[in-house]
């Protein structure tokens, strides 16, 4: 089956800052990102902007760090109606899209014809520079109130014509030891109301055929669940699907004492957690320490199956709202023993 909307590539994960100047250096070290440009986008760079269908007048700042494994995005509102300022607004800082398609080759006309055909509404759209035209698909409802981003340049060469207004090189070395081993991201986790619902709307949106599923409950496929340090019972059910290089895990909670529970009751649907990191118990609990002296403690955790252990670090504070899972295989042959094809391992890890 043929796309619906083409993914080119996980090109960046996007995050909705108050004050990009704050947290610039907790992503670099986090991350292990040196190079960061930034663009202010103004009357001088952003055009034709647009948003829930109106003419508005919106000024924000994007601050774009990327290495050879993955990009981030870093984005404060300045003033005027837009969807990055709608969503400090009302959940405050967090994940607020995912750029998966820059194509000359999907153009406006298509993009339009395959969102009527989709019944998906542009939440938000600008040109840039003159050279690419920007749309934020209203994906909400279908995706847990995840939102994807499209772009058109209008030229092969297009990336070349914007020249960041500032950048910074940071030392990493002197922002001190590398925090955890951070790689590509290999999913972003995703509170559901309903994880059927999302799932078939990325089935509907990209196509997202190759799946996994997941029924997590402690004493059954899981042990030593705990939550804020405590021992406690958690249930959940999860899907992670995957097109490409690009994957979500798709989470319902069925137990209240357990992160996505708090995240719905607080927050709501929505990105939850990077997935950027897989290390042996030995290297994690060498680094442990130093995360905890960060503010970065250990807020739920679990063994699946006896093969591997994981646990959500509380990087909310260091990393803009949002939590990290960090994955830790006990076995060399946790994959076979977990999965029963290499598809089924691609799936969850890339």
């Amino acid at each position: 089956m043929a796309l619906s909307i083409p993914i080119d590539g996980w090109h960046s994960t996007s995050i909705v800052v108050r004050d990009y100047r704050q947290v610039v250096t907790n992503y670099a070290r986090f991350f292990g990102i040196s190079h960061w440009e930034v663009f202010r986008y103004d009357g001088n760079h952003l055009t034709n902007t647009r948003f829930e269908g109106e003419l508005v007048e919106h000024r924000f700042i994007r601050v774009m760090g990327r290495n050879k494994d993955l990009a981030i995005e870093l984005i404060q509102p300045i003033d005027g109606p837009s969807s990055f300022q709608h969503m400090l607004d009302t959940v405050g800082e967090g994940v607020h899209h995912v750029s998966l398609t820059q194509s000359t080759a999907f153009n406006v006309d298509a993009l339009n014809k395959t969102l009527d055909e989709l019944d998906i509404s542009i939440r938000q759209t600008g040109t840039i520079y003159d050279v690419a035209d920007v749309y934020l698909l209203d994906t909400r409802s279908l995706v847990s109130n995840v939102m994807f981003e499209v772009v058109c340049p209008k030229t092969e060469n297009w990336q070349a014509s914007m020249t960041p207004d500032e950048v910074f090189d940071i030392d990493l070395t002197l922002l001190g030891p590398k925090l955890l081993p951070t790689a590509n991201m290999l999913h972003l986790g995703v509170v559901c109301k309903d994880r059927d619902v999302a799932k078939a709307g990325l089935t509907k949106l990209f196509s997202m055929t190759d799946w996994i599923e997941f029924k997590i409950e402690s004493g059954v496929t899981m042990s030593d669940t705990t939550f804020f340090g405590e021992q406690v019972y958690h249930k959940y059910n999860n899907h992670v699907g995957r097109v490409g290089e690009f994957a979500l895990e798709l989470i319902t909670p069925e137990s209240d004492k357990c992160v996505y529970h708090d995240f719905l009751k607080e927050q709501g649907e929505g990105v939850h957690h990077f997935f950027p990191s897989m290390c042996s118990k030995e290297e994690f609990e060498a680094l442990l320490p130093g995360l905890e002296a960060l503010g970065m403690p250990i807020i739920q955790g679990g063994t699946i199956d006896g093969l591997i252990e994981y646990y959500y670090i509380d990087t909310r504070d260091y990393l803009s709202g949002v939590t990290t899972e960090i994955v830790i295989p006990l076995c060399d042959d946790w994959k076979e023993k977990m999965f029963s094809s290499e598809k089924e391992a691609w799936v969850l890890c890339g």
